[in-house]
């Protein structure tokens, strides 16, 4: 199975920066391709851990692709990781995983990790060649999204 992951360091919080990521109710305002995100079964246990379902709308007009992808969200608080996966429609298996890690004050790397296999080996072919591409268009639109939130880096 395809696996891409891309890890960036950003001069925001790691605490800013998870929001951004456990907030996929808000995906729909930032991330491309992404037309409706919704969340429906918030639970919390004990530990503060959060699981979620969330759904995602994505389309892809050049190719006249619209997919609602919905996926089982684990959202950990203590290590500053949100997991989704997925195994309903066009897709056999998709994991996604964000991971902020503090690395100074107002710093932190983060790391967008996605694996994943579609049912249809041709859709499979097509989007291979762009998968690369649009997990790191994510992280650039998870950074312009810092940037709104929270300002312009600081020199």
């Amino acid at each position: 199975m395809p696996n891409f992951s891309v890890t960036r360091s950003v001069p925001y919080s790691a605490e800013q920066v998870f929001a951004i990521a456990r907030d996929v109710a808000r995906y729909k305002d930032f991330l491309p391709l992404v037309k409706r995100s919704l969340v429906r079964n918030v639970k919390t246990d004990e530990n503060g851990r959060e699981t979620f379902e969330g759904e995602l709308t994505v389309a892809y007009d050049k190719l006249r692709i619209e997919e609602v992808m919905t996926s089982r969200v684990s959202v950990d608080p203590k290590a500053l990781t949100v997991t989704a996966r997925s195994s309903e429609g066009p897709v056999k298996h998709l994991e996604s995983e964000w991971r902020i890690l503090a690395t100074a004050e107002n710093r932190c790397d983060i790391t967008f990790t996605v694996d994943y296999q579609l049912r249809s080996r041709t859709l499979q072919f097509v989007f291979s060649g762009m998968f690369d591409l649009a997990v790191r268009k994510v992280m650039s639109a998870f950074e312009e999204r810092a940037r709104t939130l929270y300002g312009p880096e600081i020199s």
